[in-house]
């Protein structure tokens, strides 16, 4: 008995300087910058915007790749301080960064003010791209937990790509050369399509031969209810493209349907595999949709 008492007054000792921390507060898709109005409006708060604010490519209307928040520091207390992603802008200190700093799941980063804006706009910039995978994860962690998981390794094999397909997706076609998946619930306005397929490039402008391949994909097997309409990529609004990703929007040929587009290339042997996917939600913001897929491609 002595010994057992022993024991707990041990335990209790040891956890009296372990720290637990809360779980952090917020979004992924937005970024409290503290930092005070002074500085702020001494063209920060143009880098910012130009950065964190800057327009999703693809999108008819703007939709900000984050939404951005700034206060002052006298107003950065308690439950602010609990928030998934923190910037802090002062002068004269030194660029640093912590992960859960004052809550789980958390990402800080302290970043210093000299007389060189550049070096603070390179900065934003690569700390942009550090949130844009953080929130990536985090989405891609969500679905994979109640995934298709079968599905998943048969495009694996077939195609030697990580895809997640998530649970409410009803898989259409699933071949060695083609891929689908389709989402739309009778209840809902909401529809999105996964197309994996893959072909052997014979063209010397690869970028160009990739949308015109997804483009008869589309018009295959993307077809409307009404005679003659299929979806096609929309030509108003030429593709972007940057690191094998093309962001676009398509439309319905002889309909009135239309929305955002993914595509992920993939080089695989002599191949080329494309990833596709497609969303139709005339009725929301597009951008959760857009960060869906790209955990999900």
């Amino acid at each position: 008995m002595r010994c057992f008492l022993l024991a707990l007054i041990f335990l209790f000792s040891c956890s009296e300087g372990i720290k637990t921390l809360p779980s952090s507060t917020g979004t992924n898709s937005e970024v409290i910058f503290v930092v005070n109005d002074a500085l702020w409006e001494l063209e920060i708060d143009t880098l910012v915007r130009n950065t964190f604010g800057a327009a999703i490519q693809g999108l008819t209307q703007k939709e900000t790749i984050f939404r951005v928040v700034q206060i002052n520091h006298s107003e950065f207390k308690s439950i602010l301080k609990t928030h998934k992603n923190i910037v802090i802008i002062t002068e004269g200190t030194k660029t640093v960064s912590h992960k859960n700093k004052w809550a789980n799941g958390q990402f800080v980063a302290n970043l210093g003010l000299d007389d060189n804006l550049s070096n603070l706009e390179q900065s934003l910039k690569k700390l942009r791209e550090i949130f844009v995978l953080k929130e990536v994860k985090s989405i891609r962690k969500s679905f994979a937990k109640f995934s298709q998981k079968k599905v998943e390794k048969t495009l694996k094999v077939n195609f030697k790509i990580d895809c997640i397909v998530p649970k409410e997706y009803e898989i259409i076609e699933n071949n060695k050369s083609f891929f689908w998946a389709n989402y739309d619930p009778q209840q809902s306005d909401e529809i999105k399509n996964i197309l994996t397929f893959v072909f052997t490039p014979n063209s010397v402008n690869l970028q160009e031969e990739v949308l015109q391949k997804t483009d008869s994909i589309f018009a295959k097997y993307l077809i409307g209810i009404q005679a003659g309409s299929y979806v096609k990529i929309e030509q108003a609004y030429p593709p972007y493209y940057f690191e094998n990703t093309y962001r676009g929007l398509w439309k319905l040929e002889n309909g009135f349907m239309g929305g955002p587009f993914l595509i992920k290339t993939y080089f695989v042997e002599d191949k080329i595999v494309v990833n596709v996917g497609l969303i139709f939600a005339p009725q929301s913001r597009k951008r959760k949709y857009i960060k869906e897929l790209e955990a999900i491609l």
